[in-house]
């Protein structure tokens, strides 16, 4: 059965600053912005994920200037997301798992009149539309259906999601006159996140508390463009 056109959406907004200075904007469909990933990963191009939850990309590229002073250039290019990855549901999380699960396997997943079939499960035709329009899935001209970059992202921000714990100190103590009670103590926080990571350091400090929950999730985040 022929498939059911997908809406074709832009999945980012790019700013480039080329190596001249020179500065351009331009939309960028989940697949072109796959596209230019991929390359700056094959270049060995510096892709960087901001630490937050907006799910920004920045790519810094270089290049050395021919002529009588050798100089080298940077190209940046800052993705900014048209659909925040905050807008990612449970629900969604678990479809693009789907696929994502499949992707390795003898028959990774397919779209047939608008119904994305991954393994035994399928995920049903308006859901998966919005999928595509987000720019969260994208479709090979073969049909196969994968999770792109900026899916991907929004994955590991859903299920990264950091918390900040505290644990009190109280400590009894005898006073001289005998009598036992609680002295109140400094509070000390604990640094973890949704997926079930704790760390196991204590911290003085609820920002460096915080700090700590940011770095696990980042590493998360870095990882998808080793």
């Amino acid at each position: 059965m022929p498939a059911t056109a997908t809406t074709v959406a832009h999945a980012y907004q790019a700013r480039t600053t080329d190596y001249d200075g020179a500065v351009s904007e331009r939309p960028l469909t989940a697949a072109e912005a796959d596209h230019l990933i991929v390359w700056a990963i094959v270049e060995k191009d510096k892709v960087d994920p901001d630490t937050d939850r907006s799910g920004r990309l920045t790519i810094t590229g270089w290049t050395t200037a021919t002529g009588t002073d050798r100089r080298t250039l940077r190209r940046v290019v800052r993705l900014e997301p048209t659909v925040k990855p905050r807008r990612l549901t449970e629900r969604q999380y678990q479809d693009l798992d789907l696929v994502v699960g499949e992707e390795y396997s003898s028959t990774p997943a397919r779209r047939d009149e608008g119904r994305v079939h991954a393994g035994f499960s399928s995920i049903p035709p308006a859901a998966a539309e919005r999928l595509f329009a987000a720019g969260w899935l994208t479709e090979d001209p073969d049909g196969t259906v994968l999770v792109s970059f900026a899916g991907r992202v929004a994955m590991v921000l859903h299920q990264h999601r950091t918390e900040t714990g505290h644990m009190g100190t109280h400590k009894e103590i005898t006073r001289a006159d005998g009598v036992r009670l609680w002295a109140p103590g400094i509070p000390l926080y604990l640094a973890r996140c949704s997926c079930g990571h704790r760390d196991d350091h204590r911290y003085e400090a609820q920002a460096t508390a915080q700090a700590a929950s940011r770095a696990h999730r980042a590493a998360h985040l870095r990882a998808l463009f080793a």
